[in-house]
Order: structure tokens, then sequence, then C-alpha cells
């Protein structure tokens, strides 16, 4: 029976990874992990690496729909009870892995590396030919970050070593043998709602009891869902595809 319902779920996760609207129907998300793979093409049997991978919590999920080549690595790799055994966690830091992916991603940790450079040619190290890189960052160009200036909540020092702007991934991707084959605004209503706490002063271990209220959140959303129509959100997700061998 188990034998029977992994099959069924693999045929499932198929079903949500080929293109057109009946996958991304299914899928039942408008931006999330099934967007991911399906853009950049990526199998079930395809190499995956998740880098700054925390807990391994995004690739259990990937493990449980079928995916079955899945590591991550994050130098403060967590003691984690229960580990999911289809997983493969290392701790180690991105400059330091040794290997070759079919796809790369990075989730809100490539601002956390000391040197982007370094982090680009580790990259195009471990992504194979055609293979792709997805990188999901806060960005510097984006309304949020030219509104709040030093209270933008994306600044986020001293945890954010430094932010991107859209500009500045391309230049990387180009310097280091990829190419920014799409992108995708995935910013919300919280560089409204925390840049707002900054400027008031308020930590947002403080958000609980000192958030906005209902009309300042849907007014919040709705200015989000602008800011992502026009591509001038304060995030984004950027699909790189390695095209050739960087420079030496």
């Amino acid at each position: 029976r188990s034998g029977r319902a992994s099959a069924l779920r693999r045929a499932w996760t198929r079903l949500r990874l080929r293109p057109g609207r009946l996958a991304r129907w299914v899928s039942g998300r408008r931006f999330g992990r099934f967007d991911w793979l399906r853009r950049t093409a990526t199998a079930m049997g395809d190499p995956i690496l998740d880098v700054g991978c925390g807990s391994g919590r995004l690739l259990a999920r990937l493990a449980r729909e079928g995916f079955a080549d899945l590591t991550g690595i994050d130098p403060r790799l967590p003691e984690v009870e229960g580990r999911d055994a289809r997983v493969r966690l290392l701790r180690v830091a991105l400059e330091d892995h040794a290997g070759r992916y079919r796809l790369v991603m990075a989730h809100h940790s490539f601002e956390h590396l000391a040197d982007p450079q370094r982090a680009f040619a580790a990259f195009a190290r471990l992504v194979e030919p055609g293979g792709h890189l997805l990188l999901r960052v806060p960005v510097a160009d984006g309304w949020a970050a030219r509104h709040y200036g030093p209270d933008w909540v994306q600044l986020d020092a001293p945890r954010h070593l430094h932010v991107p702007t859209r500009r500045s991934i391309e230049r990387l991707a180009s310097d280091y043998g990829f190419r920014v084959v799409g992108a995708a605004d995935d910013s919300g209503p919280f560089q409204i709602h925390g840049s707002e706490l900054y400027r008031r002063d308020t930590a947002l271990v403080e958000a609980g009891r000192a958030g906005p209220g209902l009309t300042a959140r849907l007014a919040a959303r709705w200015q989000a869902r602008r800011l992502r129509r026009r591509g001038e959100g304060d995030q984004a997700c950027f699909y790189l595809r390695r095209v050739d061998v960087p420079a030496t």
C-alpha cells in the first residue's frame, strides 16, 4: 500500500511540474516551489542543492513529493531530531562544498554571505552546464528602499552583509557564466509593516503587540500588490541559467 501511495504521489508531483495553466492550478499557490521547479525545468531525479538550508524543511517536503537527489548545506546547520533520511544535510560553507547540481537554490541566504563574487564563483562551480541557479534576495532598487531610506526593513544590519540591485545580479551573472532568464517580484506587505516599525523606532520583536491595525494591513497589502505588478517590490526571485565557463 505504501508503494502504491508513493507512486500516486510521484504521479501527482509530475502533473504539478508540467507547464501550463492546469499544473499551476493544481499546485494551489500563485508562487512557490512548483513555480521554481517548473521554470528551471527541474525533473524529479535531478540533483538539487539548497544553500543555507536551515533545518532542511523545504528539502524534506520535496522528498515527500518524490524528488530523489536532495542536498542541503549550511555552516550553522542545527541539530534536528527526526531528520528525513532521504535528504543529505551537510554542515559546510558554500565555498567549501563540492559537487555538481542541476538546480542550486539560495532562498534568502546570498545576502548573508560576506563576498558576493566568491559566492558566484562557487555557484558557477556547483551548477552543471545548462542547469539553473535560483536566487531569492532582497533588492535595493525597489520603492521601499527609496522611500524609507535607513529605515528600510530589508537593510537588516548586521545580518544582511550586502543587498544587491537587479542590475548587480545581472552583472554578477554575466561575469560568472550565467544568464538571467527570468525574474519574479515576490515581495509582500512586510516591506511596509516592518519599515514603518523601524521608522517609529519599534523593534520587530514588538510587532505582535504594536503591529498595524486592520486598515493599515489592508492598505499595505494593496500597496504591496501594486508594487509587485510594477516590479518595484523589495525582494525578487531570479532564475539564472548556466551558459558558459566563467573567464579566469
